[in-house]
């Protein structure tokens, strides 16, 4: 064994960046190419994928290749608590002041919704945009207002234009009553009404698959507004560089066959290969060795499963009430996939009609995610495996 094999390689985490991204380069692209034809096409995107997939590291990365082109990110992840008209009109207020703030060398930007400057590059003034604009709420234009200043005054500091970047959008979303609270129609009208009037400003939502449908309800022509990228596990090449790749730099390896083995256990998940990656990396180091083999795999198996369920599946169902938990435990013995509420209510002792209710409230929580009609999935990879675990442990 070498004296230092050097610090752990592998960061399992929530949004942590790995040390060699692999697998992601085409939406990538396909972002660039986005960025490249605005503000003459409409610069929005929608990223969703289950949990672990990488979803939030490829939002980061996506605002380093904006500043990489002299776009300006503002990056924000959204709250349960944004569920409310006032409640997003206020979270994307701060989001724009606080790129107000960093584009200004100013310690503070002084009225600048009175003050906006002038840009050469801008076709027209808000004044302009607000008499060919209708917009349905006076919330919905003063949110326009702030954005548009915001776009003036990044293209006065040298910027292309500005791109929004929202993680966890799946947690807004319309009310179904249309006197209710629709702060995803707020977030999207005033965003799409300056863009038809080319001004250089995009949107990427991130968020779990419930966010396209979510979407679907507040425009139903959300699919024309937005290109879509669904973010999957990475395929076995790009999961084996995934986990290999980082070891280049540090003082040991990996048998291939160990790798193999781990890339496929893990079923190509990011955030996984992260995990075991780590796990290892901390059994060699107890062990001695400077070769992550099959042989320490297996005797580092039990340890990885429990900070598995403990860091990523503990968390995800702790806040569910206990017939919501039953639930869970009880599709767990359904075929899958889909999970199919009438095998549901087979398999748990509730009526249909509370299976149903149970259903659409582990939905809400964003533990599963409607296919269609009496199907769903879960929102977490191999998430099945783990109700499982727990069921037999109970």
């Amino acid at each position: 064994m070498t004296e230092d094999s050097g610090k752990n390689p592998y960061r399992p985490g929530v949004g942590v960046r790995p040390l060699y991204l692999a697998g992601r380069e085409a939406p990538l692209r396909r972002f660039d190419a986005m960025l490249r034809a605005a503000p003459e096409q409409q610069a929005n995107m929608r990223v969703t994928g289950l949990r672990g997939v990488g979803k939030t590291v490829l939002l980061e990365v996506f605002a380093d290749h904006a500043q990489s082109v002299e776009w300006e990110p503002a990056f924000m992840e959204l709250q349960p608590a944004h569920y409310t008209d006032a409640a997003i009109r206020t979270a994307l207020g701060s989001l724009l002041e606080r790129t107000r703030r960093r584009l200004s060398r100013l310690a503070r930007l002084r009225s600048v919704a009175g003050k906006a400057l002038r840009a050469s590059s801008l076709s027209v003034s808000w004044e302009e945009v607000s008499l060919s604009v209708s917009f349905g709420s006076e919330r919905e234009e003063n949110l326009a207002g702030e954005l548009f200043v915001t776009v003036e005054l990044a293209l006065a500091k040298g910027r292309r234009g500005v791109i929004l970047l929202l993680d966890e959008a799946q947690l807004v979303r319309d009310e179904r009553d249309r006197h209710g609270e629709h702060p995803l129609s707020l977030l999207i009208a005033p965003i799409v009404a300056l863009q038809r009037q080319e001004l250089p400003l995009g949107l990427v939502l991130c968020g779990l698959p419930t966010l396209a449908g979510n979407l679907q309800k507040a425009r139903s022509y959300s699919e024309r507004l937005f290109r879509g990228e669904e973010i999957d596990s990475l395929a076995p090449a790009q999961a084996l560089q995934a986990f290999t790749r980082p070891l280049e730099q540090t003082a040991r390896s990996a048998d291939p066959a160990l790798a193999e083995t781990v890339a496929g256990e893990v079923e190509g998940y990011p955030y996984f290969l992260q995990l075991w990656g780590s796990e290892l990396w901390d059994a060699a180091d107890l062990a001695g060795v400077d070769r992550l083999t099959p042989k320490l795999l297996d005797a580092t198996r039990p340890d990885i499963y429990d900070r598995l369920d403990r860091d990523f599946y503990d968390p995800r169902i702790a806040t569910l009430t206990p017939a919501e938990q039953d639930l869970l435990l009880a599709s767990a013995r359904c075929p899958y996939p889909p999970l199919r509420s009438a095998d549901l209510s087979h398999a748990s002792e509730k009526t249909p009609g509370n299976v149903n209710v149970l259903l659409g409230r582990l939905v809400d929580a964003g533990a599963l995610y409607r296919i269609r009609k009496g199907e769903y999935a879960y929102t977490a990879p191999k998430f099945r495996d783990y109700l499982r675990r727990r069921d037999a442990n109970r």
